[in-house]
């Protein structure tokens, strides 16, 4: 053999990648189906398909990422950013910069996560005010990217279901900029961006579970300051309602007046009518049955609509109205665990958890802790027994 030969160089079999698909797909790291106009896996997460989007705005985002790396891995000194690149979110008196991660947040939130938060309807109000006005308003701001970050939980784009500091820190900011504002007369321009505001709080409150299993979630888990904390909130986001009026003239979420209407729509004054024979026996109800005297009475009246509309399908109004009426002594009911009020609210996650993505979230904890401290403190109960919806518990996040 002549030694002086030169070796053979194997190549190594190249794969072409795809410069498709879309980027929703690609920040999960899932192959995204290229074929259709609007990828499955898109449409089964309940996400804008952004197939064919082009987003300028996000490839000198990703070159300054590149940068850094290469800067970071030899040691060299990073050069500050210039002025001329910054993002600031400024209402004259409180300020903050948009770092990169910041803007990549921002641009999952416009090209995303806005079109998982409601109908066309909040899409336009976001579109044509709130993103502009968000850059000076910085606690919506530091709302939506904290909403933003609980996405990509959701999605698995970050592999954790723990919070992150810097979804820990836009929510505290958020909430702590929106209390400030809140402790002063509310200036006209000022009310639409708190109610978004407050939106957004909600959707933090509700996603927020300390718990990494079901046994540790409630009504199972050691007891937790916050439990319940998303019922709560509702109360407060109602008297908010009076202060900012979403539905006076001047307000951009006045298009979304038949969604409020069916979501404080009147339920029956009286008795079973549409209630199941089930649901009547459970929570004892009769012609003479009131709000006044059965805590379960709006709620079962509100959750038999929900339940009655096809599976798959339950709406934003149907889902809310029954929420809305979790309170006063109901919500006394679920703070004592009492075994009807949490069947209840059982049921309502089951067709509550199809409607958003952040109750989803609640609910593949919640939902199966319920069900099991129903079946393990309530087992000679057969009524209970009957309507625990196990089939639901399957299907986790």
């Amino acid at each position: 053999m002549d030694s002086s030969a030169p070796p053979v160089e194997k190549k190594r079999e190249y794969r072409r990648k795809s410069r498709f698909g879309c980027r929703n797909c690609k920040l999960r790291k899932l192959k995204c189906d290229e074929t259709r106009p609007h990828c499955v896996r898109c449409h089964t997460y309940g996400v804008l398909c952004n197939f064919g989007f082009n987003i300028p705005d996000l490839q000198p985002l990703c070159e300054e990422r590149a940068k850094q790396e290469i800067v970071r891995r030899s040691g060299l000194s990073s050069p500050r950013s210039t002025i001329t690149n910054a993002i600031w979110a400024d209402d004259g008196s409180t300020f903050f910069m948009l770092d990169l991660q910041d803007q990549e947040l921002f641009n999952r939130f416009r090209y995303r996560t806005l079109y998982s938060l409601g109908g066309s309807a909040m899409v336009d109000i976001y579109e044509n005010h709130m993103l502009e006005v968000s850059f000076t308003c910085p606690f919506l701001m530091h709302g939506t990217l904290a909403v933003t970050a609980v996405h990509d939980r959701y999605l698995g784009v970050t592999p954790t279901h723990r919070r992150s500091l810097r979804e820990a820190y836009h929510w505290s900011q958020c909430t702590i900029l929106c209390n400030k504002w809140l402790s002063q007369p509310i200036k006209e321009e000022h009310k639409d961006p708190l109610w978004a505001t407050a939106g957004t709080v909600a959707i933090l409150t509700f996603s927020s579970i300390n718990a990494r299993f079901p046994e540790e979630a409630w009504p199972l888990g050691a007891p937790d300051s916050s439990d319940l904390e998303w019922l709560r909130l509702g109360t407060g986001k109602m008297a908010l309602w009076h202060l900012v009026n979403p539905l006076r003239p001047e307000s951009v979420f006045r298009i979304m007046s038949e969604t409020f209407a069916y979501m404080h729509g009147p339920l029956p004054a009286k008795g079973t009518d549409g209630v199941s024979v089930e649901l009547v026996q459970l929570c004892g109800l009769d012609e003479s049955s009131t709000r006044e005297n059965n805590p379960y009475f709006t709620v079962v009246h509100g959750l038999s609509r929900l339940l009655e509309g096809p599976k798959g399908e339950a709406s934003q109004g149907r889902v809310m109205m029954v929420s809305s009426h979790m309170h006063n002594e109901f919500e006394t009911c679920l703070e004592k665990k009492d075994p009807i009020a949490l069947l209840l609210l059982c049921l309502w996650y089951t067709r509550a958890r199809e409607s958003k993505w952040w109750i989803d979230l609640r609910a593949g904890y919640e939902l199966p802790a319920i069900c099991t401290y129903l079946q393990r403190y309530h087992r000679d109960n057969s009524a209970i027994q009957a309507l625990i919806p196990w089939d639901e518990t399957l299907v986790l996040v």
